[in-house]
């Protein structure tokens, strides 16, 4: 899995970067649909309820920023269809992105409070609303990314250290690399979400974005699976240890 890069400001090249306040808010709309299809279990029912409640409560309101957005993409493809073409290839990235097994259970424990906020107290604003709560669903994705940056670097420097008498701490990572090498695409965040994880998944199935015409993916990833870990030797003491992984990927 290629996660994605930071500017020179440490900002990560998201698809949620760079882009619009009406976009800001249809994605904020992507990823709550995201979570009330994937975030499944009893507890979270709230977070089906609220969304749905906001889609009817505020669909005047969601019409106009979708309409400003399918203008917008008509005018910089310069045809309507091509406009079409273009922003269900976005789209599906969006919904991809907010679709990552690794970070399911943070980013739908945020859904939950985002929506049993919602139910208490019923938005007056959707627009405001969803740009007041972007911010909170993307935030899973990213912790993820610095948690596996950071333990792909303590990996590299312990296998600097250790590889060459106890072998890599990561055969994984290493295959990966060795791909790349060869050629082999690998795949990103942002794409197939069932390919950019450790975890053997399916995709359940997708359902379709009425609006968008993006495909909306259903992963089942079971709450709270801990998968298992790689097993690697423990140096002497007073050596240095590689870090744990990334929550999502343990």
């Amino acid at each position: 899995m290629r996660i994605p890069s930071k500017d020179i400001l440490g900002r990560r090249q998201t698809v949620n970067r760079g882009i619009t306040d009406d976009e800001k808010v249809w994605h904020f709309r992507s990823a709550w649909n995201v979570a009330a299809l994937n975030c499944t279990s009893a507890r979270h029912q709230p977070v089906l309820d609220a969304y749905s409640a906001y889609i009817k409560d505020h669909a005047r309101d969601l019409k106009r920023v979708n309409d400003r957005i399918d203008r917008k993409y008509r005018n910089e493809m310069g045809a309507r269809r091509a406009g079409i073409i273009e922003r269900e290839g976005k789209m599906t990235s969006v919904y991809n992105f907010f679709a990552l097994p690794p970070a399911r259970s943070d980013f739908c424990a945020a859904a939950l409070d985002i929506s049993n906020r919602a139910l208490a107290a019923p938005p007056t604003d959707g627009v405001a609303f969803a740009m007041q709560n972007f911010t909170l669903l993307q935030q899973p994705f990213l912790t993820f990314f610095d948690e596996y940056d950071q333990y792909r670097r303590e990996s590299a420097r312990w296998d600097a250290k250790y590889g060459a008498t106890y072998g890599a701490s990561q055969p994984g990572w290493v295959a990966v690399q060795d791909a790349k090498a060869r050629g082999v695409v690998i795949p990103t965040v942002g794409e197939n979400p069932a390919a950019t994880t450790t975890a053997s998944t399916q995709t359940a199935g997708t359902v379709v974005d009425e609006t968008t015409g993006a495909e909306v993916p259903v992963v089942p990833v079971q709450d709270g699976f801990i998968s298992q870990p790689v097993v690697e030797p423990i140096p002497t003491e007073g050596e240095e240890t590689p870090a744990p992984a990334p929550r999502g990927l343990r």
